[in-house]
């Protein structure tokens, strides 16, 4: 029996460190390429622009006599292109021919965003005429360009940094490649994202370790003693209020990563608690929903504090990677075997029965049950809470909201139980005496 015993304490403590390490190689594949689709959409926005810029009837002209007015404006646009697109470090316009790259135009390094990277080479400017020798690397791409043909994506690593260049070619009236704009843009910060990332997770399946390992040791000692009934249901209640001190641990680990959030994870779970009794589920059923909403956030461990707590607005890419807490926080959970649905409210409660939401677009009935009551608990405190931008909303206000959406962004039944228990005083906090913000929000999916 001992033997059986360590060999399954041996097992789990394998599957605990594989899930561990599935999280991280997963959060970390998903922050790259959500970066690098985004910063790929840059460059070849830039590239296209830029190009727009350049009249192709006049490379010629440049090269042979010099820079005229014309030129000059031409100059000021690019260079406004490369100092206010994000990420962008060098943006040139090259002829090619077979003796090398003909500078058109070339600006010296100038992009502020990226001054903080010691290893960002100052590069000084190519003057108008010069002729540049192909680089070795660069060879296997000269046909290509010589022919005026597309080219893809480059991505290299060499003394300029870390770059994804795109070059888009430069048409003149005759429809004819006269020249290519070169667009560089720096990954530079990846690295860094990633390893804050990693050493936060690495906390977090420090403790995440420990409590499966504790709750593996409990539950093989039960295993051991099956035969006694009365201490095997005794030795279940434990571990099911160890698995309820663990998840309440974990949602306060959630919270205070989030400055805007405090106390969330609570909240939420306590409403999801009273909807669920109101919905009439009996007391197995309400437990285990409270305990999913507790750990519905779980995936925002593995956002970047810079973008979770950000105070401004977030661009595209920091809203894709706040967006992707529902897939991390299903990663993170999936593997839980003494309760297998609380992945599920981590990756459903952002669903919408009208298909809109996200991370998989289910509709209607798609949406699991826990997550379709998680939804509005979770929508109503991010309305009805304080936020250190704005105080928390008119209770009135928020409830008008919840009815307003229901059918759209919340399940209508849910909804219902919702207003059921506003009608019998519920909800409203005891120090609300009528007042709270009146601000309207654009979407409340965006806490």
């Amino acid at each position: 029996m001992k033997r059986r015993h360590d060999r399954l304490m041996l097992f789990l403590g394998v599957l605990v460190l594989f899930t561990v390490g599935a999280v991280v190689y997963t959060g970390v594949s998903i922050f790259n390429k959500t970066t690098r689709s985004y910063r790929e959409r840059i460059i070849v926005n830039a590239s296209k622009l830029a190009a727009e810029q350049v009249d192709g009837d006049k490379i010629d002209s440049w090269l042979e006599q010099g820079a005229d007015e014309e030129y000059g404006d031409t100059a000021i646009v690019l260079e406004s292109i490369l100092n206010n697109t994000p990420y962008i470090q060098y943006l040139y316009v090259y002829q090619i021919k077979e003796d090398g790259c003909h500078v058109v135009f070339d600006f010296d390094t100038s992009s502020s965003e990226l001054e903080k990277y010691d290893e960002l080479p100052e590069v000084m400017a190519n003057s108008l005429g010069e002729v540049i020798p192909f680089d070795p690397s660069f060879e296997k791409y000269v046909p290509t360009l010589l022919s005026g043909g597309n080219m893809d994506i480059i991505e290299s690593n060499d003394t300029y940094g870390w770059l994804l260049t795109q070059y888009e070619p430069i048409l003149d009236s005759d429809g004819n490649c006269k020249a290519y704009v070169g667009c560089d843009i720096s990954m530079l910060g990846i690295n860094d994202y990633v390893k804050n990332y990693v050493k936060q997770v690495g906390v977090i399946a420090i403790i995440f370790c420990l409590g499966c390992m504790i709750i593996a040791a409990r539950l093989s000692t039960v295993a051991r003693k099956a035969d006694e009934t009365d201490m095997l249901i005794a030795q279940r209640d434990r571990d099911k209020e160890l698995l309820r001190e663990l998840i309440e641990a974990f949602a306060k680990v959630v919270d205070l990563k989030d400055s805007y959030t405090r106390g969330h994870s609570v909240r939420v779970a306590v409403y999801t608690k009273m909807l669920a009794e109101e919905l009439g589920y009996d007391e197995e059923e309400v437990e285990k929903f409270y305990n999913i909403a507790l750990l519905h956030d779980i995936g925002k461990v593995g956002i970047p504090d810079s973008v979770l707590n950000k105070p401004g607005k977030l661009t595209d890419e920091e809203f894709d990677l706040i967006k992707s807490h529902a897939a991390r926080g299903y990663e993170v959970l999936k593997n839980i075997s003494l309760m297998p649905e609380i992945a599920v409210g981590a990756q459903s409660h952002h669903e919408r029965p009208d298909g809109r939401g996200y991370p998989n677009g289910l509709k209607g009935d798609e949406i699991p049950r826990v997550a379709q009551i998680l939804a509005v608990a979770d929508c109503f405190d991010a309305m009805y809470s304080d936020r250190p931008y704005r105080s928390r909303m008119n209770f009135d206000k928020a409830v008008s909201i919840i009815k307003d959406v229901s059918g759209t962004q919340l399940a209508p039944d849910v909804v219902d139980a919702f207003l059921r228990l506003v009608e019998k005083g519920k909800f409203r906090a005891k120090d609300d005496h009528g007042g709270g913000s009146m601000e309207s929000i654009e979407n409340i999916r965006n806490k």
